[in-house]
């Protein structure tokens, strides 16, 4: 994507990337089996996460920072409306524990009957995340609402060493964020590659089968555009960004 793309697209929102996922991993399941097709999706999530992480490890670089989990979790690429996404956080000695109650990936997918395909997006990401900003730092996952929890838990282990060197940040918080239509073509480009590599041909049709349903939901142009970007190069750092 260009720097003029990146910028202006605003139509997309998290529900988009929520309901992407869960309809590209319906389909797998339904044409793979769960045997198959949950261990492909499971290491999509992993592609994706990992190359979102080394982004945000590229920006936090580039302003001068640390790759701390301070650094980490100061660098989020996204962001959603006010509401949808409740967490709290205390610390733990030198670790943050965290709690999500609420999030709208989790909201859309109980709302659609999808929390079945979701909660292997769930199982991935956060782990995912950190290991792609740095593989030396440690987050445990004890439970997330999508596979079972009252609310998601994170424990991020050293979240208060390392801390930003706000002198050297180049860029204000804000201009960390790229728009939902990236997060979400680079989510299918993830998908369809993996899935194509250990599926094959119903790797690809998952794919295009959650596309498709996709289309009907939020129109033909969103749909042509998550496709015309999906050979996007998503392990740097877009133009302008």
């Amino acid at each position: 994507m260009n720097e003029r793309e990146v910028n202006v697209d605003v139509s997309f929102t998290a529900e988009h990337h929520a309901l992407l996922f869960a309809w590209a991993a319906r389909e797998a399941v339904a044409l793979g089996g769960e045997q198959a097709a949950v261990p492909a999706l499971r290491a999509a999530v992993r592609r994706y996460g990992e190359e979102r992480g080394h982004r945000m490890a590229l920006r936090a670089q580039q302003d001068g920072q640390p790759l701390s989990m301070a650094v980490y979790l100061s660098y989020r690429e996204w962001d959603v409306p006010a509401g949808a996404l409740q967490q709290t956080g205390a610390p733990r000695g030198s670790a943050l524990d965290a709690e999500t109650r609420r999030c709208p990936w989790a909201t859309v997918w109980q709302k659609e009957g999808l929390t079945e395909y979701g909660r292997y997006y769930c199982q991935e990401i956060d782990s995912a995340l950190v290991r792609g900003f740095n593989p030396n730092l440690i987050i445990d996952v004890r439970g997330t609402r999508m596979n079972g929890s009252r609310s998601c838990r994170f424990v991020y282990h050293d979240a208060f060493s390392g801390t930003l060197a706000h002198e050297n940040t180049q860029r204000p918080e804000a201009a960390r964020r790229l728009p939902w239509s990236y997060h979400t073509a680079h989510l299918y480009a993830a998908l369809r590659g993996v899935l194509g590599e250990q599926l094959g041909t119903i790797g690809r049709a998952a794919c295009d089968a959650g596309l498709a349903s996709f289309a009907v939901r939020f129109g033909a142009a969103t749909a042509d555009y998550v496709n015309a970007h999906a050979q996007d190069d998503f392990g740097r750092l877009p133009e302008g960004a």
